[in-house]
């Protein structure tokens, strides 16, 4: 008769060999003779997570916890499989108490890492992977993941130093080749990253991984036509990996509808949204690629419905009281009343330039158009000013504290920041959206600041944001509801600010800008303080890198298409014209 010990023996072998299906019989077989054997139950939960199921090996994991609430591995496997569910929140939960539990474990600090990263934790994820490569000085996946952080926070020089001593490490890999040319992508080096790909592939010809780097990096270096005709001997691949779909979906997108077929591309994403081991995160990210390639080819309906199972698949909960409270709390600390007792430094320092506005309401566009001006240049999408507030305990509130000295200390931090973009141009751009939240900050911070506050029509917005995969935040956009709350916060919050603060703030419409181009952008210079430059009309043949969602599209002529696209989803956005009407009927009477 086989012992319980031989059974675990014979099942682990079989899940070491990968066969998985006879290692979840053979654990199964214990668990059947003793229902009560939490080894056997552990077991079969991480053969699931093996098998990609992550949903169902994360159920099994639960009821392992509530048996052992203070055993680390139950607690590390429970948090990697809320990752690929897109649980980023309760991952943390799980693996900052494993790391309590068991802190020199470095797979466990590893995987913290990853949670704090994709909940927007940047600085958390910094802190952990650094301990974690402390423990393991040689492994070079944590060190890629830490350049991946440092160049999410913008750090570039610090990503590309560590990203460059793990390929030192391991020289062979091609994930940690993928990881370098990734980090000089994000660093702006596209060319020195299409060198970097280039070798990966002289090694390895039939990666596919590496093929469709290639491609998504000639797309967003404006060479889409190379790129499609890269990926279109491989649309017929089954089945099809991730990342071949999301290349082929990226450029289709961005392309003529000769080079690439929707069609050919749709039928591509569906054989690898088929796949098992399909994290909720790579799903989403197809099934958004999928609508807006329907989109593209005129089937509007059928886009919004996958639009919609895309933003369901998120698992994204906008709590609306929280919100509540967070703009309350601008309003209160803010208010004319208290103004007064806000301290503001004394930094005179006018190079920064502030580009906010609801996600997709041309931000980026403004900032293209500024960058071709030869005395500014585009900074992006910059941490600073969150970061700034996030370091800040008890934020807003805490802000009447702050000293004319604390206040000098962040504002210079910041400038350093945008120096280190231009070292030469008189003016630095900021078009991190979300500062929209932060002006009452910003005055304290930059008493000669310029705003511009980039605007749309509602709906246009709201279509925008729906049909975007965001990587993290902006939890409004994942339904028209969450919108809708959002939306009415932030419009009555701009209205607050141009009452309360004495900072310029320039009101620049999309629709304006798109139908009368030349006066929008004579008006935008001299509220800059910039002289008139042909360059800035002449924006689109302007190709530094942009790393925003908007990236194809800032190298395009402006056309009036875009403004338009909602009028085309009546029907769909009918709920988010019921709830946003005063602010349509508002945002109508002036175009």
């Amino acid at each position: 008769m086989t012992s319980q010990k031989e059974l675990f023996e014979s099942a682990a072998g079989f899940a070491q060999a990968g066969r998985l299906d006879e290692a979840l019989k053979a654990y199964k077989s214990i668990l059947r003779k003793e229902p009560g054997n939490n080894q056997a139950r552990y077991r079969i939960a991480v053969v699931e997570l093996m098998r990609g199921r992550f949903s169902e090996g994360a159920k099994l994991l639960r009821v392992c916890l509530r048996k052992q609430p203070d055993n680390s591995d139950i607690l590390f496997s429970l948090g990697r499989a809320c990752l690929p569910l897109g649980r980023h929140e309760e991952a943390v939960d799980h693996l900052a108490k494993a790391a309590e539990i068991t802190p020199d474990r470095a797979d466990i600090l590893s995987a913290l890492g990853d949670a704090y990263f994709l909940s927007g934790a940047t600085e958390n994820a910094l802190q952990v992977y650094q301990a974690a490569s402390a423990l393991v000085p040689d492994d070079p996946r944590i060190k890629a993941n830490m350049a991946n952080a440092f160049s999410r926070a913008g750090a570039h020089a610090h990503a590309i130093a560590t990203i460059e001593t793990a390929l030192a490490l391991a020289p062979e890999r091609p994930d940690i080749a993928l990881a370098y040319a990734n980090t000089l992508r994000a660093a702006g080096k596209l060319e020195a990253a299409r060198s970097s790909i280039e070798t990966l592939l002289t090694r390895d010809p039939g990666n596919i991984d590496a093929i469709a780097y290639k491609a998504e990096l000639l797309d967003r270096m404006g060479e889409n036509p190379a790129a499609a005709a890269l990926l279109s001997r491989h649309l017929n691949t089954n089945p099809a990996p991730h990342a071949l779909a999301r290349a082929a979906g990226q450029v289709a997108i961005n392309g003529n509808l000769d080079a690439l077929p929707p069609d050919r591309v749709v039928a591509l994403i569906n054989t690898a949204l088929s796949r098992p081991a399909l994290n909720r995160f790579e799903r989403r990210g197809l099934l958004f690629m999928q609508a807006a390639l329907l989109q593209k080819s005129g089937k509007n309906a059928e886009a919004f419905d996958i639009y919609a199972r895309a933003n369901a698949e998120s698992g994204v909960i906008y709590d609306q009281a929280a919100v509540n409270r967070r703009f309350d709390r601008y309003r209160n600390t803010f208010s004319l009343a208290r103004l007064p007792k806000l301290s503001r430094s004394t930094v005179s320092d006018s190079t920064p330039i502030f580009i906010v506005g609801m996600p997709r309401s041309g931000t980026t566009l403004v900032e293209q158009i500024i960058d071709s001006h030869p005395d500014a240049a585009g900074g992006g999408e910059l941490g600073g000013i969150p970061g700034a507030t996030r370091a800040l305990s008890n934020y807003p509130d805490s802000l009447e504290g702050l000293s004319t000295d604390d206040l000098n200390d962040i504002a210079h931090e910041y400038l350093a920041s945008l120096r280190d973009i231009s070292s030469e141009a008189r003016f630095v751009t900021d078009k991190m959206p979300i500062n929209a939240e932060h002006l009452g900050f910003i005055w304290q911070l930059f008493p000669n600041a310029r705003v511009i506050h980039c605007r749309r029509h509602p709906l246009a917005i709201g279509l925008s944001c729906f049909s975007q995969n965001f990587r993290t935040g902006n939890e409004f956009a994942f339904s028209l509801e969450g919108f809708a709350h959002y939306y009415r916060h932030y419009s009555d919050l701009m209205q607050h600010w141009q009452e309360t603060l004495n900072l310029p703030i320039l009101d620049l419409r999309y629709e304006t800008l798109v139908r009368q181009p030349r006066e929008s952008i004579e008006r935008l210079l001299e509220f800059c303080d910039l002289p008139w430059d042909d360059a800035c009309l002449d924006f689109d043949k302007n190709q530094r890198f942009v790393d925003t969602l908007s990236y194809a599209q800032v190298r395009r002529p402006m056309t009036q298409e875009p403004a338009a696209r909602h009028l085309k989803y009546e029907t769909e956005l009918a709920p988010l014209s019921d709830a946003l009407a005063e602010e349509i009927a508002a945002y109508e009477k002036d175009i």
